[in-house]
């Protein structure tokens, strides 16, 4: 601070002997020790400051050489290193706002700025995914966790490939078997391949440590439970069982668990859960499905059961199949009545579409197509809505 305030006081009486040169040529004489020293005002104050300046650096070299060889060093290096700290950080905000690369030769010579695995660590967030290294056991962890992570970032483009990025997480996961994100791209990972079994594993593991919500992973395990079913037999009922838990209002899970329960034999079963179901939610599939199995069991006994239900409490779904079941019974007046309802007060695609197919197949072809034309409107009025 004192140096700064020496060089200020330097440069203003400088700038004043440069505006008033009268000053700076008038004589001065000096006599000590019966010497005589004669020079002009201007010299002597630039030699004066000069001496200050001089005494100063010799000053804060004995300091140094006093202090041990380390301490001198460090003060002369001083500069760099804050030229070379400035340097890195203009290059790291470069690179952050995408206007540049981490150069290796900056990093090399900010080895004294930074510990080397900090250096490390930025010279992989420098270099593109499908550059990166393979996966090194001898390797920082901390360095085969960076780089697994630029590997597999879903962000990357182009991504390198499946098999290098699955490689990359095993490391990753041998290194740090608890880390909740790599975890998670190992599941994306096993989804693309599709390995549904590992898939339930990690997201069954992900849940059951609280890493994820049951309202948020329950769409994806659904469908992780529906894939490996469909390729395991052997285990579909259990899935199944579980993902119903997970979503009971789930059309699609009903839908399989059902066809698993008719293809082991049980079709009892499939029918008590597939009328449960349309008992509470609207699923023109199911009713479909389920229409040609009672149709071979004695509709009119379930049609008997169904007609005791108020139709304000049941799905539109379940009334159709009510008015179809009907019309397999022989009851056409009661299934006429029942689906020209259902058409009319909801406006309901599949009834209009039942009714042009009775019409048709009485031959009364006018009525059919009128039928068919209100189907067609009430399909296109809600996709319109939707």
């Amino acid at each position: 601070m004192r140096l700064i305030f020496l060089l200020v006081l330097a440069l203003a009486v400088s700038v004043a002997l440069i505006i008033f040169p009268d000053i700076a040529d008038q004589p001065l004489r000096l006599e000590a020790f019966g010497w005589v020293f004669e020079t002009r005002q201007g010299a002597f104050i630039v030699a004066l400051f000069v001496v200050l300046l001089l005494l100063w650096l010799l000053r804060t070299v004995l300091g140094g050489l006093l202090s041990g060889p380390g301490q001198l060093w460090q003060s002369l290096s001083m500069g760099s290193r804050k030229r070379r700290e400035k340097r890195l950080r203009e290059a790291l905000e470069r690179w952050l706002n995408g206007d540049g690369d981490l150069n290796a030769r900056l990093l090399k010579r900010s080895r004294k700025v930074l510990p080397d695995w900090a250096l490390d660590l930025l010279a992989v967030m420098g270099t593109p995914a499908k550059d990166q290294p393979a996966p090194d056991a001898q390797a920082d962890p901390m360095l085969t966790a960076m780089i697994a992570r630029t590997v597999t970032s879903p962000l990357v483009s182009p991504r390198p490939d499946l098999v290098v990025r699955k490689e990359h997480l095993k490391a990753w996961l041998e290194i740090a078997p608890n880390s909740s994100l790599a975890r998670s791209r190992m599941a994306d990972v096993a989804e693309e391949e599709g390995n549904w079994q590992e898939l339930v594993d990690l997201l069954e593991e992900r849940w059951k440590k609280g890493e994820q919500s049951a309202a948020g992973i329950k769409t994806r395990l659904i469908h992780a439970y529906l894939k490996l079913a469909e390729a395991d037999a052997e285990q579909a009922p259990a899935l199944l069982r579980k993902a119903y838990r997970l979503s009971p209002a789930d059309g699609a899970v009903m839908l399989a668990y059902g066809r698993v329960q008719l293809h082991d034999g049980d079709s009892s079963n499939t029918r008590r859960v597939w009328l449960n179901h349309l008992h509470y939610y609207d699923d023109m599939t199911i009713a479909t499905e389920l229409l040609a199995i009672l149709q071979r069991h004695d509709p009119l006994k379930v049609y008997r059961k169904l007609d005791r239900k108020v139709a304000a409490e049941i799905s539109f779904s379940l009334r159709w199949l009510r008015a179809e079941l009907a019309q397999a019974s022989a009851l056409g007046g009661l299934a006429y009545e029942q689906m020209q309802k259902l058409a009319e007060e909801a406006d309901y695609a599949p009834a209009w579409e039942s009714m042009a197919r009775w019409h048709e197949t009485a031959g009364e072809y006018e009525q059919a197509a009128h039928c068919f034309s209100q189907a067609l409107a009430s399909v296109h009025k809600q996709k319109s809505g939707d």
